[in-house]
């Protein structure tokens, strides 16, 4: 019942922005994710790719709703060390590489805000900022020690949900019958990744933190 409740409210927060809007856009976007474990330790960045697409709600005073849905690669990459403890179930040894994959189907409701436009060029700022709802559908983690690479299948020591924040913004040039853009944003989790019990501490607190380059095009 709460993951149809987590489901259900983008699709709310979007009825009732589409109702009271001026005009909309669609729009996709793709780009590349920067994403590492928070909480833990002797941890990595990891890139994964971020995709998908987006309708934006236009308001009076330059304020918008941008509801998405994103396909977005996450992670961590690393090394276990001495007495580290381990970020999965089983007993690590000391030297292996890890790398960490998890792909989520995220949906953000942005409230976006122009704040910067000029006239005698097409060209704007917006900062924008909201929830994002993530919905994780798959969980890996391979480890390598020498020349052996061994994948495990993780999806089970992993929360299937997680709710994070989005800020960020970026230019945008509006060509007339398309408009560019690119932004950075920065998803913050709130919950942690795996479930309880199954991982030692910090593992078991640990939350994702993800940068993201992206372009977009809408129409």
């Amino acid at each position: 019942m709460r993951r149809l409740t987590w489901m259900i409210m983008p699709a709310l927060f979007t009825f009732v922005g589409s109702a009271a809007a001026q005009t909309q856009k669609m729009g996709i976007t793709a780009g590349v994710n920067m994403s590492r474990f928070n909480g833990v330790g002797d941890v990595s960045t990891r890139d994964g790719m971020i995709v998908g697409g987006f309708m934006e709600y236009d308001f009076v005073g330059g304020i918008s709703l941008q509801p998405e849905i994103l396909f977005s690669m996450k992670g961590a990459s690393g090394t276990y060390t001495g007495n580290q403890l381990s970020l999965r179930p089983s007993p690590v040894v000391s030297g292996e590489q890890y790398d960490w994959v998890l792909n989520y189907v995220e949906i953000p409701v942005l409230i976006k805000f122009n704040v910067f436009s000029l006239t005698v060029l097409p060209l704007g700022v917006d900062l924008y900022a909201g929830p994002d709802f993530a919905f994780n559908v798959a969980s890996q983690n391979k480890t390598t020690l020498g020349n052996v690479t061994t994948t495990t299948d993780e999806t089970g020591n992993t929360r299937p949900f997680d709710f994070n924040i989005v800020v960020g913004g970026g230019p945008n040039f509006d060509l007339g019958l398309m408009t560019l853009g690119v932004e950075a944003r920065y998803t913050f989790g709130t919950g942690p990744i795996f479930k309880d019990g199954n991982l030692e501490a910090p593992a078991s607190d640990t939350k994702n933190g993800v940068w993201s380059i992206m372009a977009s095009a809408a129409f």
